[in-house]
């Protein structure tokens, strides 16, 4: 990075140095909406000789500005001769340049040396660059050191800043990161957006200093604070300093050190990131190290939403679908839903599509289900990939293709979707898409069932009840209904009252197997008829009332 801020510095400041009183003057006009253009030349102009050095001095700049360079050399001249240094140092700028007079770098750098000679640290700073550059003149990295180290002891705070970027990497002189450190810590003292910069990127990179993201974001903010325009300049930087801070904050959330991963993303929040702000509204939304506040979460989703994060904006569509801190709008949720979708969004791809699939909160539609479910999986989502892979398996929006259904769902389980998982199991017990192979699907229905999937662990427990696929064994196959039926899968709190009625897995109790088939009854369970046959054994007339 040094490199380059190195020398976007010296293409900066050797143009700006025409800057003065002229550059004050246009500010002022612009804030007080009198505009004048360059090219307006006052309307009397005095005799040259009743003008004072300064006044000399502002007509020569009122004619560079007109492009008149011959007029601006003219009056710089004669504001020279009576001691005006920033004339000397523009008449070095004419030359160096070539406006108005011949080019000669040696003629620059004599006068560069005359206003340096008078205290202007710019003309030095000029000097520095000439040298470093090699405009005009053989480049020379130890002369443009020796100039910027007198600039810098003239009160130049760039000076310092390229001193340490010199010393960072190497540049003329040998390589050595504290002295960089210590040069950037100078810079930064005088309130220098480049030093404040510079020191931000050491912290960021590690370089002679412990790596420390947080202080790196704290120079990068007082940077950009100085000077709004440095910002593309520290573009790629901030970047991977706004990225790894979020990555940072991320982590510590998955870890569970709350504070931490607040620590980290206000800092990038303070710099702008949306993905951090975003991230501040989930904790607020989950409740983690602070109060849960739903509201707050939404103000940040919606601030960061402004700045373009389409996980915000989908966030926002969350939040009015289930009224989280706004008043509950289906409307609303759709239109957000549809905005991140738009832009790319596969989380607002997937949800919209699963509304459409389900008919949820709008008309059912496998059309539009389709097409939503298709950007989604197509971006390597795996909802969106599970739930195409249905598309596929029924010929919902589609013609009906189990092979590619199959494969849609192998993408998503091979990301650890676990309903896919479920449903490769579920295709490999019928056959569906593929050969049928009980065994296969006792696997997947293991795999998914070990994460905890509902419906995995009912189906392993029917497998292990008859044997298919896997050896016959009541006690697992008890074991997996009961997880089945704390989850709430409505087969399973009938199965439980099988085994409590049939003895598998555990002693017959004809007590605990008429609270479970209550329980599965009340829960909307359509018996068939082995399972009538059970219930009347077990209830009796009771059942026979219902």
């Amino acid at each position: 990075m040094k490199k380059i801020m190195l020398f976007v510095l010296v293409l900066c400041l050797c143009f700006t140095v025409f800057g003065g009183s002229a550059f004050a003057e246009a500010a002022a006009a612009e804030a007080t909406g009198t505009e004048t253009t360059a090219a307006e030349a006052p309307a009397e102009e005095a005799p040259k000789a009743e003008m004072t050095a300064e006044e000399l001095y502002k007509t020569g700049n009122d004619a560079f500005f007109a492009e008149d360079y011959g007029k601006a050399m003219e009056y710089y001249q004669l504001a020279a001769d009576l001691g005006h240094a920033e004339a000397l140092r523009n008449i070095g700028n004419l030359y160096l340049e070539g406006l108005g007079v011949d080019q000669s770098s040696d003629k620059a750098l004599e006068y560069y040396q005359r206003a340096a000679d008078q205290g202007d640290e710019k003309a030095m700073f000029n000097i520095a660059i000439v040298y470093f550059v090699g405009e005009g003149v053989e480049q020379d990295y130890g002369k443009a050191f020796e100039s910027f180290r007198k600039a810098a002891d003239m009160g130049d705070a760039t000076a310092l800043n390229n001193l340490g970027a010199m010393y960072e990497e190497g540049i003329g002189v040998e390589q050595d990161y504290a002295k960089a450190l210590e040069y950037y810590q100078q810079a930064v003292d005088l309130d220098d957006a480049y030093g404040n910069a510079s020191l931000g990127d050491l912290y960021r990179s590690g370089k002679g200093v412990d790596q420390d993201l947080i202080k790196a974001a704290e120079y990068y903010k007082k940077s950009l604070e100085l000077d709004a325009e440095i910002t593309s300049e520290l573009q790629e930087p901030l970047h991977e300093l706004t990225d790894a801070l979020c990555e940072d904050g991320k982590a510590a959330k998955d870890a569970g050190d709350y504070e931490t991963a607040m620590e980290y993303l206000r800092s990038a929040e303070d710099l702008g990131y949306s993905e951090a702000i975003k991230e501040i509204g989930n904790l607020y939304s989950e409740g983690l190290g602070v109060e849960q506040d739903y509201q707050k979460a939404y103000e940040y989703y919606r601030r960061a939403a402004d700045l373009g994060n389409t996980n915000a904006i989908n966030n926002l569509g969350n939040c009015y679908i289930n009224g989280l801190g706004v008043e509950q709008n289906v409307d609303e949720a759709l239109k957000y839903y549809r905005l991140a979708a738009e832009q790319g969004n596969p989380i607002s791809q997937y949800i919209l599509g699963s509304l459409y699939y389900y008919g949820m909160a709008v008309e059912q539609d496998y059309d539009k289900a389709f097409g939503y479910l298709q950007q989604s999986a197509e971006q390597g989502n795996d909802y969106g990939q599970y739930l195409l892979g249905l598309c596929y398996l029924t010929g919902a929006g589609t013609g009906q293709n189990e092979k590619e259904g199959v494969k849609y769902l192998m993408m998503s389980a091979e990301q650890g979707n676990t309903d896919a998982v479920a449903s490769l199991g579920w295709c490999y017990e019928k056959g569906i898409g593929v050969e049928q192979d009980s065994a296969e699907a006792v696997q997947y229905y293991q795999i998914a069932a070990d994460q905890g999937n509902a419906s995995a662990r009912f189906n392993l427990g029917f497998h292990y009840e008859k044997g298919d696929g896997i050896e016959r064994d009541y006690g697992k196959a008890k074991e997996y209904y009961t997880l089945a039926a704390e989850q709430g899968i409505v087969n399973a709190i009938f199965a439980m009252g099988d085994c409590y009625y049939l003895g598998y897995g555990v002693e017959t109790d004809l007590d605990k197997a008429a609270e479970w088939y209550r329980k599965a009854l009340e829960a909307g369970y359509e018996p068939d008829e082995t399972d009538q046959e059970h219930l009347k054994a077990v209830l009796g007339d009771k059942y026979q009332q219902k």
